[in-house]
């Protein structure tokens, strides 16, 4: 097996420790694999004003894939692409979430938009420390344009419940869970792994020669699409059974691990 030209990693419950905070020895070992020639890439469910940050800490200079692939923009700016939620699906996701007390969040031009801040969207705002734009009206704030991603906010077990209701309800969208209370939409055939393999085309990368490391379920497929595929040890089942590898270490110490065994060894 050769060593990985491009090393890919999810943030939440991945990169970042539990309390959100990204720790000296993972990014010194990251730094590291930058250093020998590696390219670092984020692949996250997250806006990419949420994870411009943390990219800015590892000293990425190139692309982040955000909002589970939906768009991958570099750290100066530049739109490799983007791919939004067609308007009329938007516009069903509305009455859906409405119907099953789900709370929605739309994404705008790389805003958070809602039309309430209740528990849920507190909940979302702990992980995402952004800033949302409140609206009378969603239905009336997607005039505004095809959202890059819909969330839709729940309880475990009420998300664990209408997940598959929704993925048979919805089959043109892209729809998986990442944490316990968070269903993710993206445009059908939207996903990290296929992001992903764009942008290792982009940098001349196969995807033999690309390392993955993630933990949630809308990771799987990169997972299982990459050279190497990484579960960190607090990853879901389905994250774990995609990957080829299963680290000892849960979120950061998972990282540097992987990092270790495959990269700097």
């Amino acid at each position: 097996m050769s060593r990985p030209k491009l090393i890919a990693v999810d943030l939440d419950d991945t990169l970042l420790e539990a309390d959100l905070t990204l720790l000296d020895e993972t990014a010194a070992a990251l730094a590291e694999a930058k250093a020998r020639g590696v390219k670092l890439v984020l692949a996250t469910g997250r806006m990419f004003r949420s994870a411009l940050p943390y990219a800015r800490r590892l000293g990425i200079d190139g692309y982040l894939i955000t909002y589970n692939g939906a768009l991958v923009r570099s750290v100066d700016g530049e739109t490799f692409w983007h791919k939004p939620v067609p308007a009329h699906h938007a516009r069903a996701l509305v009455d859906f979430a409405r119907r099953a007390d789900l709370r929605l969040n739309l994404y705008l031009d790389d805003t958070l938009v809602v039309d309430e801040v209740d528990e849920r969207v507190e909940y979302y705002l702990t992980i995402a420390q952004v800033e949302p734009e409140v609206v009378d009206d969603l239905m009336q704030a997607l005039e505004r344009g095809e959202p890059t991603k819909c969330l839709l906010v729940g309880e475990p077990g009420q998300v664990a419940e209408l997940l598959p209701r929704m993925q048979a309800a919805f089959p043109d969208l892209q729809i998986s869970r990442s944490k316990p209370r968070f269903i993710e939409v993206t445009r059908r055939g939207i996903r990290k792994d296929v992001a992903l393999a764009a942008v290792a085309e982009r940098f001349g990368i196969r995807m033999e020669d690309v390392m993955a490391v993630g933990d949630g379920d809308n990771d799987a497929a990169m997972l299982a699409g990459a050279g190497i595929g990484v579960a960190v040890a607090n990853a879901s089942a389905k994250a774990k059974e995609a990957a080829a590898y299963v680290a000892a270490g849960a979120r950061g110490a998972g990282v540097v691990e992987a990092v270790r065994r495959f990269v700097l060894a």
